[in-house]
């Protein structure tokens, strides 16, 4: 399992680097793209098989079988970092205990995981990656309020498609508003590249303004988020802002009005509040 660089070709090591040079074949998320490295570290000839995410399991164990039985030494490598942290690796290690005499060897090095936490600053805590971030709203949702509940780890760490990064932070800001914590958030994208960005906030207003600038739509994201005690201990010491807004509502307040009272308030999302006084004023 080789470990290739996720954008800096100064990053793949010597021992990576010979290995590649001596398997006898290599399985590939995209040949393409294993090819154009092996042609950057000047390594000809090597046979390229794809291997990715929509490989049966079928199929890898039948490839397993053919390893054991020819005696391959076999290369795993995806498009960029290490095989099996959300990308096509981790089949191929959960099946090789099938095969006793297949030996399986990391050939550790980069990797955007690593990479963020090494800049995160999370003082020794514990730390929780969950891959990329839920894809439905509900999900999402319902991920960060039981992160929140549950409080059984203050480092989470994400993946993000570019092209839903911007989805991601709108969902991020409104949890935030929602329920009136203010977590630190380090997000990083095209680390270790030319133009490798890393910015630092908290809270939903960081969100809001990050949500603002240009988003290029290249390069995947990596992202932390941090709850501290202090954060979490704010919302508990705070009454919450749907009991607060039935008290108004009880108290002959208009929605509208009672609503804008709430927002400014609790920073709860507008049409949220406006919904539900709407509904506390019907029941």
């Amino acid at each position: 399992m080789i470990a290739t660089p996720i954008g800096n070709l100064s990053d793949m090591s010597r021992r990576a680097i010979e290995t590649l040079s001596g398997v006898d074949e290599l399985w590939c998320e995209d040949t393409r793209h294993t090819q154009a490295l092996l042609s950057s570290l000047a390594i000809p000839g090597k046979s390229l098989r794809r291997v990715d995410q929509h490989t049966s399991e079928a199929e890898i164990r039948r490839l397993l079988q053919e390893v054991e039985a020819r005696g391959q030494w076999i290369g795993v490598v995806t498009d960029a970092g290490t095989p099996g942290l959300s990308d096509p690796g981790a089949l191929i290690a959960s099946l090789q205990g099938e095969f006793p005499s297949i030996r399986l060897e990391p050939i550790p090095g980069p990797s955007a995981l690593s990479a963020l936490v090494s800049i995160g600053g999370f003082l020794g805590s514990s730390l929780y990656f969950h891959g990329f971030f839920p894809r439905g709203a509900s999900e999402a949702r319902e991920l960060l309020t039981n992160l929140k509940d549950g409080a059984m780890c203050p480092n989470w760490i994400f993946f993000e498609s570019p092209h839903r990064i911007r989805e991601t932070l709108g969902v991020l800001e409104a949890w935030c508003r929602e329920s009136g914590v203010e977590p630190a958030f380090v997000f990083a994208k095209e680390l270790t590249k030319i133009h490798e960005r890393v910015l630092r906030g908290v809270g939903a207003d960081f969100l809001k303004r990050l949500q603002e600038q240009e988003l290029d739509e290249r390069g995947e994201w990596v992202f932390s988020l941090t709850l501290s005690k202090e954060s979490l201990n704010k919302k508990e010491a705070s009454p919450d802002w749907e009991s607060a807004l039935a008290c108004l509502i009880e108290a002959g307040i208009t929605p509208k009005t009672a609503s804008a009272i709430v927002m400014g308030r609790f920073s709860v999302a507008k049409n949220l509040a406006y919904k539900r006084a709407l509904e506390l004023q019907k029941k």
